[in-house]
């Protein structure tokens, strides 16, 4: 475990904020999700060079420049010939042509080839001025350094690759929105486009808030636990194909939250923290902005992860989750990974998902869309999810065990074996 679900300093009843509370009042998952979605925007386009431009997306459809191949070049060793001059070239009858350079790769071809005349060429090489064909090694018989004979002619363009033939000038290698990729890299590299004008990947800045909280490379005292959600948001940012910057652990502080997000403002795109966004006196993350008309803090219809902070500080977005590292997992998953890719430029901001049918009984709070840990598999009668353990948000095992998060929906206080429900898949079974 690690952070706090809930606060525990004093307050009046009823003040503290727990999954099981009454869902009167709160937003359903979906406002809550468009209200981060509607907040965050793309980051401004910058040129970057192909190896930092991996996985980013482009910002604008990028146009060759360019034919591919620039050349026309040789799919064969052997020689390159004009096809009129052993047309009809047979074993038996083979046409003899004379010899009078070579084609290597990388070099202009030492000749042109006449009427007669055949130049060497190897597999890649540049098609000399005069040649319209290659005869492949095979097909010929060399008579010393300066004869050939052909014993099967082949037609024009044949083990040709011609100027173009794989992209013309003027088409669009990558358009707008595609993710860059190893072919996209390989295919901007090959029309000189080594600079791409992409959205960058955002730097976010990932901090834990709580006294009770040691780094995991310490012993904890009694009443101590070690922090595992910043390691946990370290691995999620990262999967996102977003940068991770950790900034450590922050007290129960809200002076030392505060210099701990100036110190990296400069070099934040956005803030994640986890821990401090209930109701409590020690929940410093609301302390510190309660006040701002930027911030928010609410509370979502939805088990775990119903208290959640979001709002701009210098205008960039902060996420402030919950503090139990299951809650902060799926808080992650629903509101701060979209908004991430929206933030990339990406397209499609959800996780793939599908219809499975559960294996056991699944119960939770029936006002609140419930996200079940769930191992799900596939076989021939399709997919099926198991839960992997209690529902406890403190639980960071059960999500170790899992690959994706089944949605039972509002209004179900118990979902029955046999029930087929919607499953957010956040990995493959393989993984």
């Amino acid at each position: 475990m690690s952070g706090r679900g809930a606060s525990t300093g004093p307050a009046p009843a009823g003040a503290h904020v727990h999954d099981h509370d009454s869902p009167e009042g709160l937003l359903t998952v979906e406002e809550a999700k468009q209200k981060v979605l509607g907040a965050v925007r793309p980051l401004a386009p910058i040129e970057l060079p192909l190896t930092d431009a991996y996985g980013c997306v482009s910002a604008r459809d990028i146009v060759a420049t360019i034919d591919l191949p620039e050349f026309p070049s040789s799919a064969m060793d052997g020689f390159a010939v004009r096809a009129d001059d052993v047309a009809g070239a047979t074993p038996n009858r083979p046409v003899e042509l004379k010899v009078v350079g070579r084609a290597l790769i990388g070099h202009r071809p030492e000749g042109v080839v006449g009427t007669g005349e055949s130049i060497r060429i190897a597999t890649g090489a540049p098609i000399p001025a005069g040649a319209d064909a290659v005869v492949p090694i095979e097909n010929a018989i060399v008579d010393g350094e300066e004869l050939v004979r052909v014993v099967d002619g082949p037609a024009v363009g044949t083990h040709v690759r011609p100027r173009g033939e794989d992209v013309s000038e003027g088409d669009v290698l990558v358009p707008a929105g595609k993710r860059l990729g190893a072919p996209e890299l390989g295919l901007l590299a090959n029309a000189g486009q080594a600079t791409p004008l992409v959205h960058p990947r955002p730097r976010v800045i990932v901090l834990s808030t709580g006294d009770e909280l040691v780094p995991p490379t310490e012993t904890p005292d009694f009443g101590q636990v070690r922090d595992s959600n910043a390691s946990l948001l370290f691995g999620a940012v990262r999967e996102a194909g977003a940068m991770p910057v950790m900034a450590g652990i922050v007290r129960d502080d809200v002076e030392s939250l505060r210099d701990t997000i100036l110190s990296f403002e400069i070099q934040a795109d956005a803030f994640v923290s986890s821990g401090g966004v209930s109701v409590g006196e020690r929940d410093v993350v609301k302390a510190a902005f309660f006040r701002r008309g930027e911030f928010d803090f609410f509370k979502v219809a939805m088990q775990p992860g119903m208290p959640q902070g979001f709002g701009h500080v210098e205008g960039k977005p902060y996420w402030g989750l919950p503090g139990n590292p299951v809650s902060v997992f799926v808080s992650f998953e629903v509101f701060v990974r979209p908004a991430l890719l929206k933030m990339m430029g990406r397209r499609t901001l959800s996780r793939p998902e599908v219809t499975a049918t559960l294996t056991a009984d699944v119960r939770g709070p029936k006002g609140k869309l419930q996200f079940a840990r769930v191992e799900v598999r596939r076989d021939a009668r399709g997919w099926s999810a198991t839960p992997t353990g209690a529902r406890g948000s403190n639980l960071i095992s059960t999500v170790a065990r899992a690959n994706g998060l089944a949605m039972i929906p509002v209004g179900t206080e118990t979902a029955p074996a046999g029930t087929t429900v919607p499953v957010m898949l956040f990995r493959s079974s393989e993984d």
